[in-house]
C-alpha cells in the first residue's frame, strides 16, 4: 500500500517549513534528526542577485534591464512575448519556454525574474518584474489572464487556477481550468547575472562597489579618496581620467550600471568591454590601450600633457571598427607621470 494523503502532507511539510525530512509521520519537526536540502545545479544559484534594483511597477523593471543588460532581460514587451510549449504526458496541464517554441533543444528559457527576490524597503515585492500571462499572442489579440482567474473556494479552501514558477519557466495549469488556456504566452524578465556555473567560465574576475556618480556599463572608474573634496564619499568610485595622478589610478571597469549611492559591479582582471574614444579596428587588437583624459574611457594613443597620468589599462582584443566599448584584457599598472 502506497502512503496515504495525510503520510504525504506531513512528509512533505516537514520539508517545505522545517527543511528536515523522514518517513515518520507521528514524528514532529522538531524530533526529526535528519536535515533536508534541495540539489540545485550551478544556473539555479544566481551570484549577482543583490544587484537587481528594485521595481514597484514595470516601467522602473524596464528601465532596470536598460541600464543593467548584462544582469537582466527585458522580455516585457508583447512584441517579445515567449509562447509556452506542452510538457508531453502532462495533458496540457504543465508548459514549459523554450528558446524556441516546441523545440527542447533549443534550451529552457528559465531564471524569470521573481518579485519576491527584491524587495522593496517596504517588505514588498518588486511586482514590476512579474510575468503576465496571455491566452494567444499578446501582440496579436492575446487575452490577459488575471491572476485570479479560475479561483475557487474561500479563506484557507481558497485556491487558484494557474501557478508560474519562475525558476523553470514552467506554467501549471489546475485540472478545471486548463481548458480556458489553450494557448498561452508570458512577459517578463529574466535574470541573465552570473550563476555558479557562469563563474566557472567567466572571463574577468569582478567585486562590487558604491558609485559616487552615475556610472555606465564600460566606464574605467578609481576611488574617491578624502583629497577629492567636493562632497564626494571616500571609499565610493567614481570616473578615472588622465589628467592628473590623483584623477588616475584606476581599479577596474564597470560591468553594471548605476546612479549616485548604486552598488555596481568593476571587473578587476580578465577580459572587459570598456569603452574608449574611436572605435578601433580589428587589426588594432593586440595593441595597448591607455587610460584617456576624458573620464572614464581609454585611448590607443597614450596622454602627453605635462602632469598626465600614462597609464596602461590593458591590450586591446575586441576591436571590430564599430564598437566603441570592444573587450580589452586588463592588466592596469601607472607607467609614468609627464613633468
Amino acid at each position: 500500500m502506497g502512503f496515504s494523503n495525510q503520510e504525504r502532507i506531513n512528509f512533505n511539510s516537514k520539508i517545505l517549513a522545517a527543511s528536515v525530512a523522514d518517513a515518520n509521520p507521528v514524528a514532529q519537526w522538531y524530533e526529526t534528526r535528519n536535515p533536508f536540502s534541495f540539489m540545485l545545479s550551478g544556473d539555479k544559484v544566481l551570484l549577482q542577485l543583490a544587484l537587481i534594483p528594485i521595481a514597484a511597477n514595470v516601467a522602473t523593471a524596464r528601465s532596470n534591464a536598460s541600464s543593467n543588460p548584462t544582469l537582466l532581460q527585458d522580455l516585457s514587451q508583447n512584441s517579445d512575448a515567449v509562447r509556452l510549449t506542452p510538457v508531453g504526458g502532462t495533458n496540457n496541464s504543465t508548459y514549459i519556454a523554450y528558446n524556441t517554441y516546441n523545440n527542447a533543444g533549443s534550451g529552457i528559457l528559465d531564471n524569470w525574474m521573481q518579485p519576491q527576490l527584491v524587495l522593496q524597503s517596504s517588505g514588498a515585492a518588486s511586482i514590476g518584474y512579474a510575468i503576465q500571462l496571455y491566452d494567444g499572442d499578446p501582440s496579436s489579440g492575446g487575452t490577459l489572464v488575471s491572476t485570479t482567474a479560475g479561483q475557487t473556494g474561500t479563506g484557507q479552501n481558497k485556491t487558484v487556477g494557474w501557478i508560474f514558477n519562475y525558476s523553470g519557466g514552467l506554467l501549471f495549469l489546475s485540472e478545471d481550468f486548463k481548458a480556458s488556456v489553450s494557448n498561452p504566452y508570458i512577459v517578463g524578465f529574466r535574470y541573465i547575472g552570473t550563476t555558479a556555473n557562469s563563474l566557472s567560465a567567466a572571463s574577468n574576475v569582478s567585486v562590487t562597489y558604491v558609485a559616487d556618480e552615475t556610472l555606465a556599463i564600460g566606464d574605467i572608474v578609481r576611488f574617491v579618496t578624502s583629497s577629492d573634496g567636493g562632497g564626494l564619499t571616500p571609499g565610493r568610485i567614481v570616473k578615472s581620467n588622465a589628467t592628473t595622478v590623483a584623477q588616475a589610478e584606476p581599479i577596474g571597469v564597470c560591468t553594471s550600471a548605476g546612479s549616485q549611492g548604486a552598488t555596481v559591479t568593476v571587473a578587476c582582471v580578465g577580459d572587459v568591454a570598456t569603452k574608449i574614444d574611436v572605435a578601433p579596428a580589428s587589426s588594432a587588437n593586440g595593441q595597448t590601450v591607455y587610460l584617456k583624459s576624458t573620464s572614464g574611457q581609454c585611448t590607443l594613443t597614450p596622454p602627453s600633457s605635462s602632469g598626465n597620468s600614462v597609464t596602461k589599462i590593458g591590450k586591446l582584443t575586441g576591436g571590430t571598427g564599430s564598437t566603441s566599448t570592444p573587450t580589452v584584457f586588463l592588466d592596469i599598472n601607472e607607467l609614468m607621470v609627464i613633468g
